[in-house]
């Protein structure tokens, strides 16, 4: 029998499998998530522009503040690949960074990039695990995370090292695939919806996705006020004011 701490080692190197793989780097560029397309528009922006509309529409939903008494001084980007949003908020903002993410070859790419951007002294990366962070409790202003949390074993744990290292008053972000909400009427995902998730758990290794709801009741258990979600196309933020 797999104990389940062996089964999480198993799925840790095949993520770090996974992005190790240069070929995201080619395709994805410094910014290994999805982007914000609006569906209204009449032409589609290159991935690079949506995934920084992305990052730009989770700041405005959290309402960020850019002005210099009140804009964060400390940012953690939990799952940080490459670095490309840490390094870009971390600009926006002035702010010192810390990324982490369990693969080896993303932080030494991110600490090759951010020095090119010449931003070694403000951003840093080093190799951890989304669900043991090593930070103490209320640490940072903005605890940022983008689509880390599809690959998670344990969302209760990872929403619990989300809080635990948010200081009091601090933003946390988190964008993540979720499950649609059930309608009345639902039961259960349709076969063919559970048939198109196990294609993806495989190949992309995605664990069992939660709805946005069963997100919020997560934070909102730790007595966290939770902004009314949005959805985003490909990703839904959550986003959550620490009080």
């Amino acid at each position: 029998m797999t104990s389940t701490n062996d089964a999480n080692v198993e799925l840790n190197k095949k993520i770090i499998d996974l992005y190790s793989d240069p070929s995201f780097e080619d395709i994805w560029g410094s910014h290994m998530h999805h982007g914000f397309y609006d569906l209204d528009a009449t032409t589609k922006p290159n991935v690079q522009t949506a995934q920084i509309r992305l990052i730009e529409e989770a700041l405005r939903f959290a309402n960020v503040p850019e002005g210099s008494s009140k804009k964060p001084a400390t940012i953690l980007d939990v799952g940080c690949g490459i670095g490309g949003p840490l390094s870009y908020v971390a600009k926006k903002y002035g702010a010192k960074g810390i990324g982490i993410d369990i693969s080896p070859h993303n932080i030494q790419r991110g600490t090759e990039i951010s020095n090119a951007q010449g931003l070694g002294h403000e951003v840093t990366f080093q190799v951890a695990d989304a669900l043991q962070l090593p930070f103490s409790d209320g640490q940072f202003g903005i605890v940022w995370s983008l689509e880390c949390g599809d690959h998670l074993p344990d969302k209760t744990k990872f929403v619990s090292e989300l809080v635990r290292v948010a200081a009091p008053g601090g933003t946390i972000i988190l964008t993540t695939s979720c499950l649609g909400d059930l309608t009345p009427n639902e039961e259960s995902l349709k076969p063919q919806e559970r048939e198109l998730l196990q294609s993806l758990r495989e190949s992309m290794c995605l664990l069992e996705w939660i709805s946005c709801a069963h997100y919020v009741d997560l934070f909102k258990s730790h007595a966290m006020k939770v902004l009314p979600s949005t959805y985003l196309y490909t990703s839904v933020p959550v986003v959550i004011h620490v009080t």
